[in-house]
């Protein structure tokens, strides 16, 4: 697949959004029970995504990594040109450490899953993902938004109840993009349909000082 640098960035970027994120490769809950799959059966650092711009993600250890060639071609991380003066990029598209609980009431837990992309320059594009069973297959039941590493990226996320805790990069007017000097802690709740906000509970913090 042929794509340019800045559209095989932003096609990644948008796999990370709350519309059009990657989506898990679903397993069919054969059981019909309660032994059948759950989201903490599923390992979700070492499995395939699907994009439907650039085709299967394969992690491994939570990491995927690719290149791009100097006409935009998506090749193999240790891809090596013949051509000394072409330039490649490296991009990876990371997942974390799963967190687990019972977001929306329902009696069964949810995994929420942190995404980050690194499209081949200096972005660092993170999104909060929600996977659930439903019908005895996995299904992204909503998201969080994130941003690019000082503008909105995220940092962490906990749970707190029914709460997930996010805590957000910002950086202020003297920061570089690079490095942010504050965290925005936020409390994100569902409301029937998709995660929500309290925008009047927001706190800032020192990057250093979590």
């Amino acid at each position: 697949m042929k794509l340019s640098l800045v559209s095989s960035a932003l096609l990644l970027a948008a796999a990370c959004s709350s519309s059009t994120k990657p989506a898990a490769k679903g397993r069919k809950n054969t059981s019909g029970g309660a032994s059948g799959v759950t989201v903490r059966s599923i390992d979700w650092r070492n499995r395939t995504y699907d994009s439907s711009d650039i085709g299967p993600i394969t992690v491994k250890d939570g990491v995927y990594e690719y290149a791009l060639d100097g006409e935009g071609n998506v090749v193999a991380p240790d891809y090596k040109p013949t051509n000394p003066d072409e330039y490649v990029a490296h991009g990876s598209f990371k997942v974390t450490e799963p967190v687990f609980g019972d977001l929306d009431g329902d009696g069964t837990e949810e995994a929420v899953l942190v995404t980050c992309l690194n499209g081949g320059g200096t972005g660092r594009f993170s999104h909060i993902g929600v996977y659930a069973i439903r019908d005895g297959n996995e299904t992204v039941i909503g998201g969080i938004p994130g941003g690019d590493r000082g503008d909105g990226g995220i940092d962490d996320v906990k749970l707190q109840g029914k709460v997930l805790i996010v805590s957000r990069m910002m950086s202020m007017a003297d920061d570089g993009a690079c490095c942010p000097s504050k965290l925005q802690h936020e409390r994100w709740s569902w409301n029937g349909t998709s995660f929500v906000e309290d925008e009047a509970a927001r706190t800032m913090s020192d990057f250093g000082n979590k």
